[in-house]
């Protein structure tokens, strides 16, 4: 199937035809590629086409949607698009955008992704995992290296004057090593993305990983106390990703939000800032328009420790009587739109005066660096409670006297976040997630 205008045009002729004014039509065209190696031997090879197409109608205050990868049928795929909006319930919220005026000129696609060979994708992952276990003799092997690159072609056209189409790429590695000495054995996993293959340097992530893990080994257990907590920017940004979908409007809708009732209140330390930005060169998340078809913004969420609003796709907008943010999300052609992030992450606020990680690992006499968290997927997204366990490194003085495991935190991620005394300026960006080291002062520690 190939992506054309045309296409989409003779889809919204023919709804017209049969009485639907509102209609959308989503189409992907692309290629993914993804080499995985251990031991220096190939272990698996994937080769997957991405294309497919989506139809939304709205028709009665109904929606209806279907999707096929055939491009011939899509007479057949609006037929049941139709069918399917006779068995839900009549929503006056329901609605699609208008034409937005959008960027054209942001740096998402990579010629070289495009055209890479097999034999680059390769060697790139043998070098990767090379690098980590040529670090210290304790690694003794790799769990998985990989990399996967994908292109794609989005297209998106309505009824009401949307007709916008745009190319992107996206290269992620990841590696897990594992350190053994002395009957005892730590793993750890790094990983790095961008929209261009240059910006991966995966020697110095295989370093990383495996200088992490030889870090970890010596572990013991902590006794239970109050502490300053050092997040890794990992780990800040594992936390950020719990707490994306409270900042989601259909969360809010759904009165599954920890964030309920919080508009325009103090949630936070009043030293951070958080922000969604669909804008940023390079990163996963940017895109001149979101999943239909409205233009990409940067969201102020979180001012100085305030919540200052949601993200909307044109439903909770229209909903909450707001405007769309351009967060529509997709997972694909599969579904229609929902709410999602761009480019989500922490940021000091004005008040902060942001610290380089040496003045951070000095800052209090000692604390526990948190290298690694387990259980975060444990949650309560509603709540805001968590308990995870920690592992990482007990910092006296600024030097690490020594490794930690088997650690608990536990509490509310709102008062977590309320105990922020210092940010880096570090930021770093896990997929769709940033953040900088963020430290945290009297965080309760069971042992």
């Amino acid at each position: 199937m190939k992506i054309n205008t045309s296409f989409a045009q003779d889809i919204l002729k023919k709804a017209r035809s049969k009485g639907i004014d509102q209609v959308e039509v989503y189409i992907l065209e692309g290629r993914s590629r993804a080499v995985e190696v251990k031991d220096q031997e190939i272990e698996g090879i994937e080769d997957a086409d991405l294309s497919g197409y989506g139809i939304r109608i709205i028709h009665g205050d109904r929606l209806g949607f279907a999707y096929s990868t055939i491009g011939e049928d899509y007479e057949s795929v609006l037929a049941r698009a139709i069918e399917f909006s006779r068995f839900v319930a009549p929503d006056e919220y329901l609605t699609i955008p208008e034409p937005s005026v959008f960027s054209q000129s942001l740096e998402i696609f990579d010629p070289v992704i495009e055209n890479i060979s097999s034999e680059l994708l390769v060697s790139t992952v043998m070098e990767l995992e090379k690098s980590a276990l040529s670090f210290d003799k304790r690694i003794k092997k790799t769990r998985k290296a990989s990399l996967s690159v994908t292109t794609l072609r989005t297209s998106i056209v309505n009824s009401y004057g949307i007709n916008v189409s745009y190319s992107s790429t996206s290269a992620i590695s990841q590696i897990m090593v594992v350190a053994e000495d002395k009957g005892e054995s730590q793993s750890t996993w790094e990983f790095e993305a961008s929209r261009f293959f240059g910006d991966l340097s995966v020697k110095e992530l295989g370093q990383r990983a495996a200088k992490k893990a030889v870090s970890l080994l010596g572990s013991r257990k902590l006794s239970s106390r109050k502490a300053a907590l050092l997040f890794d920017q990992s780990v800040a940004s594992e936390f950020l990703g719990f707490l994306s979908s409270s900042f989601q409007a259909d969360s809010i809708i759904k009165g599954k939000s920890m964030l309920q009732d919080k508009l325009g209140r103090k949630v936070f330390s009043s030293i951070i800032d958080i922000v969604d930005n669909g804008l940023i060169p390079r990163r996963l998340g940017t895109r001149p328009v979101d999943g239909e078809g409205v233009a990409s913004r940067i969201t102020p969420l979180i001012k100085e420790g305030i919540l200052e609003g949601y993200l909307h796709n044109t439903y909770t907008a229209k909903r909450l009587s707001s405007v769309s943010t351009g967060n529509a999300s997709r997972k694909g052609y599969l579904d229609p739109p929902s709410v999602g992030i761009s480019n989500l992450f922490i940021a000091p606020s004005e008040k902060a005066r942001p610290l380089s990680f040496s003045q951070l690992i000095n800052a209090e006499s000692e604390m526990l660096y948190v290298l690694d968290v387990m259980g975060m997927h444990t949650g309560n997204p509603v709540t805001g409670d968590f308990s995870v366990g920690v592992s990482g490194l007990w910092i006296v003085k600024g030097e690490p006297a020594f490794a930690v495991k088997e650690t608990m935190i536990a509490g509310n991620v709102i008062d977590l976040f309320d105990k922020v005394i210092a940010v880096g300026d570090d930021l770093k960006f896990y997929g769709s997630t940033g953040s900088p080291h963020i430290l945290f002062r009297d965080i309760d520690i069971s042992g």
